[in-house]
């Protein structure tokens, strides 16, 4: 395959035990370059002890899902610092907020304090931000539009796993947002309007692996190295050259993620 890819969220810190060597380099060898992501102080250590391993072509993100909210977050936010320092490590996350059956006013709290906290990390250390949202892009869109507002274009963010309508992404677009869409696209449609319509350079692809496979490969572990089948499915969407899009899809990543450092790897 001559084509490059990029899976910009995928976690080969998860449910790879024994073959995490053997998937990134798949991944690689398909011309897929991806970055690992973190979702708590353990998971971030490791996704950065495995982007070192493989070296070229491979990054980790550092941070705390907002399941991880509570009284211990504000220690574990200082491992997740000290993370982030990596120059391998490139962004903040997954961080965001989840309200996905959560009625607890407290809990929503906590997850917006969290979140809240890793926002200002980003801002500090000048690294983008990569977002977990789930039932609660209103409270999300609220903080990051107030954060946007104090920080301007310092503010970089990617909306992870992003299967939502036109008119919740257009909110996000008008903030500088960008929309990393999974395997999900190949087979159900309701992020269909968003791909046509989105600015292509702020569409960016990702597997979330070893979660939601693409066809053909539904209900087996998804892994990095199935990320051309969400490129090419996005490509057809487009209402750009097949080309034109694959090549875009790779410059976003390395745009979003500052790989300018980098440009000779992968």
């Amino acid at each position: 395959m001559s084509e490059k890819f990029f899976d910009v969220h995928t976690h080969l810190n998860l449910k790879f035990d024994d073959d995490w060597q053997t998937a990134g380099r798949r991944a690689l060898a398909t011309g897929a370059r991806f970055v690992n992501v973190g979702a708590d102080q353990a998971s971030s250590a490791l996704a950065l002890e495995q982007a070192e391993w493989f070296g070229d072509g491979v990054w980790a993100t550092a941070g705390l899902h907002p399941h991880e909210a509570g009284p211990t977050a504000v220690d574990d936010l200082a491992a997740i610092r000290a993370l982030a320092l990596h120059e391998r490590t490139v962004a903040i996350g997954e961080c965001g907020l989840d309200y996905f059956k959560l009625t607890d006013g407290s809990l929503k709290a906590e997850q917006k304090k969290l979140f809240s906290a890793q926002v200002e990390l980003a801002l500090a250390l000048g690294k983008p931000l990569m977002i977990h949202c789930r039932e609660a892009e209103t409270d999300l869109w609220s903080i990051l539009n107030e954060y946007k507002r104090q920080a301007g274009s310092r503010l970089k963010f990617d909306l992870h796993f992003f299967t939502g309508d036109w008119a919740t992404a257009k909110k996000f677009l008008n903030l500088d947002g960008y929309f990393s869409f999974p395997g999900v696209i190949t087979f159900a449609a309701s992020a269909d309007e968003t791909i046509r319509n989105a600015p292509l350079e702020r569409v960016m692809t990702e597997t979330d692996a070893p979660f939601a496979a693409p066809v053909p490969h539904r209900g087996q572990r998804n892994e990095p190295s199935y990320v051309w089948l969400v490129a090419e499915r996005l490509a057809v969407l487009r209402p750009e050259s097949r080309a034109a899009v694959l090549v875009a899809l790779v410059a976003n990543a390395e745009r979003f993620f500052n790989l300018a450092d980098f440009s000779s790897q992968g």
